[in-house]
Parts: structure tokens; sequence; C-alpha cells
């Protein structure tokens, strides 16, 4: 597996991937080409043999991160691919804090969020259109 920055011809892939999985984003093709046009925004793809597997969004200021989204292929998850694309994200951003919002009942991302370092900081009450609860996670340095 190849983790590399993505480009903006990927657009239309990621969009794919991220429509394909139940609980990413769900950007469009506008938000993605609009996320990879802007300079404070870091997305990185997973690829195997040169397709899509995977990617993970973030956006940044001043050393602040949020991970705003990541996906791995169905046919590829529980591969150590999204492990794989967390640990990058921690070392190319020299372990600055990173926070994310996760849903309560999305019980395999807490624990991957939790393996990669991220602890629980705090609530968002009924924060999904589903009237979940949001878990704020962030990094510990």
């Amino acid at each position: 597996m190849k983790i590399s920055p993505a480009m903006a011809t990927q657009a239309d892939v990621l969009a794919a991937l991220d429509r394909s999985v139940p609980f990413s984003a769900h950007w469009s093709l506008q938000n993605w080409q609009a996320e990879l046009a802007l300079s404070a925004a870091r997305i990185w793809c997973a690829l195997e043999d040169e397709k899509l597997v995977g990617f993970v969004a973030l956006r940044g200021v001043a050393g602040q991160w949020e991970l705003l989204n990541i996906a791995v292929s169905e046919s590829c998850q529980r591969q150590g691919i999204a492990t794989a694309l967390l640990h990058h994200v921690l070392t190319c951003l020299n372990h600055e804090p990173i926070t994310l919002e996760v849903s309560a009942s999305n019980q395999a991302a807490q624990a991957l969020y939790k393996k990669t370092g991220f602890v629980v900081l705090g609530v968002r009450k009924e924060f999904y259109k589903d009237g979940a609860d949001a878990l704020i996670m962030g990094n510990t340095r």
C-alpha cells in the first residue's frame, strides 16, 4: 500500500469512495473539489495497485488540525489501512494537535482513534441527523 497526497484530479474517485462508505462524511464532488483547492487542507490517499482504497482529510490553522473525513473501501476494511493513514497523518503533522468528531454509536471508529492515541475530550449532544451524540476526540502529545 502507498500513501500519497491527494491531487485535484482525484476528486471524482474520492467522492465515489466517500459515498460508498456508511460512516464517512458523504461530501459531494463539488465539496471535494473545493477542499482539494484549500491551502489549509491536507488530504492523503491510500492506494493499492494504483487504486484508491482509502483517504483521510484534515484542515488546519496555526498548528491546530481537525480531522474532517476518513474512509476505507468496504472491501479493504479491517486490513490496517485506516490505522496506516492515521499514523501517516500524525507523522506528517509532527504530532500537532488534531481533533475530530465521531458518532457515539460508531464503536469501530472509536476503537481506531483510541488505538492511534486519541482520547475523548467532550460530547456534542444530538449532533448527527439520526440524533446520535458526537464524541469530540483529540490526540495526546
